[in-house]
């Protein structure tokens, strides 16, 4: 073998070489931008579950107020058209004990 062909063998080798090289460092570059979009994407996935989560369990818990505050203003309807506190807890479903002291707050006669 001539020592051109020696050369040209020796550069072949280390352009395969390079080449091989060059490929794992890409293809390593792009598994972890894989990977680095695929957590970016769960995080994202479960900031809005969380954020549905508590949009939810926030507009169940106003629901839950606005239920109790409008019982509570019905029972001091009833109370100033003198509806007997029996029949304002079954009807309002607010406790016997809780319609009874909104009638003292209003110093409502029975």
């Amino acid at each position: 073998m001539t020592w051109e062909q020696e050369m040209k063998e020796q550069a072949k080798d280390l352009a395969k070489d390079l080449a091989q090289e060059l490929a794992e460092e890409i293809a390593q570059e792009r598994a972890q931008e894989i990977v680095e979009e695929q957590l970016e994407k769960r995080v994202k996935e479960q900031v809005e579950e969380r954020t549905k989560e508590a949009f939810e369990a926030g507009a169940a818990e106003a629901r839950k107020e606005t239920r109790a505050t409008v019982a509570v203003e019905t029972a001091r309807k009833f109370l100033c058209e003198a509806v007997p506190v029996e029949t304002i807890a079954r009807c309002t479903g607010l406790p016997l004990e809780q319609v009874e002291q909104l009638r003292q707050e209003n110093a409502i006669e029975a």
